[in-house]
């Protein structure tokens, strides 16, 4: 892998300074604040939280999981991100001083190193123990290609980096985006794992915002993780059948296939993902799709793409954004108008679920029963037990298959379930190696 991360060192004492809330159980997947079941649950994983592009040389409040927060880059070019008002006086650190090694409140000079180590105290008296009692709240903090990550659990289990394999992929660009989003995190995190409303809100129903080949009904399979899901969708294309692959790991990761996949190709084999995406809270009722953007010609091979498009509240393909008109939004809602439409958090007791929900309902089973875990004293498993660099699946395969007497359906759904177990057989190799053995095995499947 060329993408490296620092692991953080420092004291780091954000998390105990947060208490532990009890919830009803219809709360259980929507609150997200310091202590609620669910908020420490996403507590326990790396989460991206920040544009680099958007850290200049001042400090930033901002506002995630329900927890005020100063980001900032000091002198020597470390970050920091700590909780928002000084340990002194509650003035916010949003108007700190930069220095050079860490920052400092405006109020009366307490300086913090970024991991919350408190430096100075200039108006106490040099008998003053405070630097050795007080510690200030603060996170560790990584930058990966653009994107800031923390970690917000008990920094004594902190896990790896989750480093995916889509993070290093060859000839590829990648470029982060932002999206503010005034909902509930769950109403966008569950969205990657249904694959029906692609057919309907994306061409049926809305007119035709990606492809023309979405308005196909596919076949649809899923296929089980230790911690989430992948799904293929099978859609016959004259003579291939074009099979698609999403990624989905609890508790807010996803990937899907390109974002401007050309289905008349002749050979496509394990093209890789167009978009790789987590669902952030900032709070209750608001939330951020933070996401890489991937360029390369093996997804985009038309060159359709826009990387002048992708950054904060902004991203190259459709209805993503609150950018459109609300009359725009009302002609051909896109996937914004449909989960901030539900309401700031959606009732899931006024919902009448069917068979197209089968994804989001076993989403939703996974979440629950992790979180119970980790309240009963289980530590969630991290996606890194999976391997490094994680392997994962998402992307787009063209096969040869002519349509015959026999069911078609069960044609695409046995097809799907083939190159499935080719992805999986991949697992045991990485990078380059893992790449060539799928297509290799892809390959002789679409010359039987």
């Amino acid at each position: 892998m060329t993408v490296q991360t620092k692991e953080p060192s420092g004291s780091y004492v954000g998390y105990d300074k947060t208490g532990v809330i009890s919830l009803p159980p219809e709360d259980l997947l929507h609150r997200v604040g310091p202590g609620t079941p669910c908020g420490e649950y996403l507590r326990r994983f790396w989460q991206p939280i920040f544009l680099s592009s958007m850290l200049k040389d001042l400090p930033v409040r901002i506002r995630r999981f329900g927890e005020d927060l100063v980001i900032f880059r000091d002198g020597s070019g470390r970050l920091g991100l700590v909780h928002a008002n000084c340990s002194h006086r509650n003035t916010s650190l949003e108007y700190g001083i930069i220095e050079e090694k860490g920052i400092r409140c405006c109020y009366h000079g307490w300086h913090y190193d970024i991991d919350g180590t408190i430096l100075e105290t200039p108006g106490e008296p040099e008998s003053s123990m405070i630097k050795k009692r007080v510690s200030h709240g603060a996170y560790p903090v990584v930058e990966v290609k653009g994107l800031i990550f923390t970690y917000m659990g008990p920094i004594e289990k902190i896990p790896a980096f989750p480093m995916f394999d889509t993070m290093d992929l060859p000839d590829d660009e990648m470029i982060p985006a932002l999206i503010p989003n005034p909902c509930n995190w769950q109403q966008i995190a569950e969205n990657s794992i249904d694959p029906y409303h692609v057919v309907f809100l994306h061409s049926r129903v809305s007119g035709i915002q990606f492809q023309n080949e979405f308005q196909l009904m596919p076949v649809f399979n899923y296929f089980e993780r230790p911690n989430g899901a992948f799904y293929t969708s099978a859609r016959r294309v004259d003579d291939k059948v074009w099979i698609r692959v999403h990624d989905h790991l609890i508790p807010n990761f996803s990937q899907n296939g390109g974002m401007f996949t050309q289905a008349d190709q002749e050979e496509v084999y394990f093209a890789r993902t167009g978009l790789t995406r987590w669902i952030v809270p900032v709070d209750d009722e608001n939330s951020l799709y933070i996401a890489y953007r991937h360029f390369n010609k093996e997804t985009d091979p038309l060159g359709l793409g826009e990387r002048d498009k992708v950054g904060y509240n902004t991203i190259d393909f459709y209805g993503q954004t609150d950018e459109r008109s609300y009359e725009e939004a009302q002609l051909s809602p896109g996937d914004y108008e449909v989960w901030v439409g539900q309401g700031a958090i959606t009732v899931h007791d006024r919902e009448n679920l069917g068979h197209t929900d089968q994804g989001v309902s076993a989403y939703r089973q996974r979440l629950r029963n992790a979180i119970q875990k980790l309240q009963e004293g289980e530590e969630p498993m991290q996606p890194t037990e999976l391997g490094l660099p994680i392997p994962t699946y998402a992307g787009d395969t063209i096969l040869h298959a002519p349509k015959s007497n026999t069911d078609d359906r069960k044609l695409r759904s046995d097809l799907s379930i083939k190159v499935a177990e080719i992805f999986r057989s991949g697992d045991v190799f990485t990078g380059e190696e893992r790449r060539e053995h799928i297509r290799r095995q892809l390959r002789d499947l679409d010359n039987r």
